[in-house]
C-alpha cells in the first residue's frame, strides 16, 4: 500500500518523521513525503526517500495556502496514495482537505501538539480549536502525542472519541544512550566548539531558536547564575529556520551582548551527533512556552541528564518534577535561574534525576511502543503490512 506524509518542512521531516518512516517502509509499505523545498530535500533522497517538493507556507495565508492545496491535492491524485499522514498545524490543515478533494480514502494527523493552549488569549484559542474541530470532521484518525492532548482533543469537543487515538512521543534508545560516549570525542568537542576543559558547569538547550523555546528567560536566567556559576557555560543546539514566524536570532545575539554573555554562549548549529553534544553538558534546559511532548526532553532524559523546563503541557508528562528534573514556571528567568542551580549545586540530586530520567524514558518512551501504535491505528484503517 501506498503512503503520503505531509510536513511543512524538511527539518521536521528529517528530525521526527525519519523513524517512523522507516519502520513503515520495514513493515512493507511504499512510503512517500511531501514538504516546502529546502537544501535538505535533495540530501534525503541521495540516501533513498521519495520527497516531493510543494510550498507549503507555515502560517495562515489564503492565497499561498490555496495553491499548496491544490497542489498536494493534484500530487495526490496522479500518484493514488491509499493513505495520507499529516503533520504540523497549517500543513495538516491544508493536506488533510487536499487529501479530501483528491478522493483520498484514509486520513490521518497527529498533532505534534495543538497550536491552541492554555495560554493563549481567549478569542485566538477559539479561532484555532474551531479551525482543528472543522477539519477534524474529514479525518478518520487524530494521533496526539500527549496524554493531555488527547484529554483536551476528547473534552472540548476537538473530534469524536473513536477517531482519536493516543500516539505518544519516544526516541532510539541505543543511540541516546550514555554508556557509548567516547571520551576522545568529548574532548574533540569542547576544542571544536571553544569550552576549555577547565570551564565551569555546562548548560544546554536543543531546538530551533525562536521565542516561544524560551531562550530570552534563559540568557536572562544565564546572566542570573554568574553570581553563583562565573564560569557557566550555555550550548545551543539548533539554529532558526527561515520559515520560522518569528525572527528571533538576532535579537537573542543582541540579548547575548547586553547582558555580557558573548564568551558564555556557543551556538553549535543544526548538528547530526546531538547525543555526543549531549554528553558535554551538566543540565539540560527547556524554558518553553508551548509543547507537544518534546523529544528534546526525552533525549537529555535518555542521556542520564537532569531536566530544567517550563510547567507546560508536554513537558509536565516528560519530566516528573523533584524525581527525573524540575518544573519552573514559563516566562520566569529568576525562577529558572533557581531551579538550574538547585541542579548544579547539588551532584547527587543531579545524578538522582539523570538516572530516574533515563529509566523513565526506557519504560515509557521507547519509539518501539510509538511504532506498534502507529501500527495498530493504520491497521485499524484497513492498511495492510507485510
Amino acid at each position: 500500500m501506498k503512503v503520503l506524509h505531509v510536513c511543512a518542512v524538511a527539518f521536521g521531516l528529517e528530525t521526527l518523521l525519519l523513524p517512523q518512516i522507516d519502520f513503515l517502509r520495514g513493515r512493507g509499505l511504499s512510503v512517500e513525503a511531501v514538504c516546502s523545498p529546502d537544501p535538505r530535500v535533495e540530501r534525503l533522497r541521495a540516501r533513498g526517500y521519495t520527497i516531493h517538493e510543494i510550498q507549503i507556507d507555515r502560517r495562515i495565508s489564503p492565497v499561498p495556502n490555496s495553491k499548496s492545496v491544490l497542489d498536494l491535492s493534484k500530487l495526490m491524485r496522479a500518484q493514488n496514495y491509499d493513505l495520507v499522514h499529516t503533520h504540523a498545524p497549517v500543513a495538516s490543515v491544508l493536506g488533510r482537505v487536499a487529501a479530501k478533494l483528491a478522493g483520498i480514502e484514509r486520513i490521518l494527523y497527529t498533532a505534534h501538539g495543538f497550536y491552541f493552549h492554555d495560554d493563549m488569549p481567549r478569542q485566538k484559542y477559539a479561532l484555532y480549536h474551531g479551525i482543528e474541530k472543522s477539519v477534524a470532521q474529514i479525518t478518520d484518525r487524530i494521533l496526539v502525542q500527549s496524554q493531555e492532548d488527547f484529554d483536551t482533543a476528547v473534552t472540548t469537543g476537538l473530534g469524536s472519541a473513536e477517531k482519536i487515538r493516543y500516539l505518544g512521543n519516544g526516541i532510539d534508545l541505543g543511540r541516546f544512550d550514555r554508556t557509548t560516549l567516547n571520551e576522545e570525542r568529548r574532548r574533540e568537542l569542547r576544542r571544536e566548539l571553544g569550552v576549555p576543559e577547565s570551564h565551569g558547569p555546562i548548560l544546554g538547550i536543543t531546538g530551533r531558536i525562536t521565542e516561544e523555546k524560551g531562550f530570552g528567560e534563559l540568557i536572562e536566567a544565564m546572566s542570573l547564575l554568574r553570581e553563583d556559576f562565573p564560569e557557566a557555560h550555555l550550548i545551543v543546539i539548533g539554529g532558526q529556520l527561515s520559515t520560522e514566524r518569528d525572527d528571533f536570532q538576532d535579537r537573542l545575539v543582541d540579548f547575548i551582548g547586553e547582558h555580557g554573555l558573548d564568551s558564555h554562549v556557543t551556538f553549535a548549529g543544526f548538528r547530526d551527533d546531538v547525543q555526543d553534544l549531549l554528553g558535554l553538558l551538566d543540565v539540560f534546559v527547556l524554558p518553553s512556552y508551548r509543547e507537544g511532548l518534546p523529544r528534546s526532553v526525552l533525549e537529555a532524559m535518555a542521556m542520564e541528564l537532569p531536566v530544567v523546563a517550563t510547567r507546560i503541557r508536554g513537558c509536565r508528562e516528560a519530566v516528573a518534577d523533584q524525581v527525573t528534573g524540575l518544573l519552573v514556571p514559563a516566562r520566569d528567568g529568576s525562577a529558572l535561574k533557581h531551579a538550574i542551580a538547585q541542579v548544579l549545586s547539588d551532584r547527587e540530586l543531579a545524578q538522582r534525576f539523570g538516572e530516574a530520567g533515563r529509566e523513565r524514558v526506557v519504560t515509557t518512551f521507547d519509539e518501539q511502543f510509538v511504532f506498534a501504535r502507529l501500527e495498530n491505528c493504520y491497521r485499524e484503517l484497513g492498511v495492510s503490512f507485510a
